[in-house]
C-alpha cells in the first residue's frame, strides 16, 4: 500500500490541478478545481487547500463522501482518490477582493478552506479503456 502511495504521491506533485466532486443528499453533483494535494504521513489522508464556492462546502456538509481526479493529458495517466472528508477547516478570508461575486452572494465571505480527506481507496483513471478495480486492499 505505501508503494502505491509514495507513486501516487510523487505523481500529484507534477500534476499542478486535480480534480474534486461532491455531491448532496439529493445526489447533484458540483465539481471543483484545487491544487496543492498533499499526502498526509499517516498514509491514511490527504489534506489540502482552495477557495472553494459555496455549493463544495455545501455538498461536504451534507454528505462527506468526495472523490479527487489526478491527471496528466500528455501522459494519459491518472488516478481517481475515493474518500470521505473528516475534517473542514477556514484558513483565510477575504473582504473586497471579489467585488463582482460579492455583489451575487453578498451573505457568503470569500474564504479558503483546509480539507482533510480519508482515502477510502484509489483507482487508474484513463481515457483509454480500463480498470475500475481498486489499488488498495482494504
Amino acid at each position: 500500500m505505501e508503494n502505491i502511495l509514495s507513486r501516487i504521491n510523487d505523481f500529484s506533485k507534477k500534476v499542478e490541478l486535480f480534480y474534486v466532486a461532491t455531491s448532496n443528499k439529493n445526489k447533484e453533483v458540483h465539481l471543483a478545481v484545487a491544487k496543492g494535494l498533499i499526502f498526509l504521513p499517516d498514509n491514511e489522508h490527504v489534506a489540502f487547500k482552495s477557495w472553494f464556492c459555496k455549493k463544495t462546502i455545501e455538498n461536504i456538509l451534507e454528505n462527506p463522501n468526495i472523490s479527487i481526479a489526478i491527471y496528466d493529458a500528455k501522459t494519459d495517466t491518472g488516478y481517481q482518490i475515493v474518500g470521505r472528508a473528516v475534517s473542514k477547516n477556514v484558513v483565510a478570508v477575504l473582504n473586497g477582493y471579489s467585488p463582482q461575486l460579492e455583489k451575487v452572494e453578498r451573505e457568503y465571505p470569500q474564504e479558503e478552506y483546509q480539507l482533510k480527506i480519508k482515502i477510502i481507496n484509489i483507482m487508474d483513471l484513463h481515457k483509454v479503456v480500463h480498470s475500475d478495480k481498486y489499488l488498495l486492499n482494504n
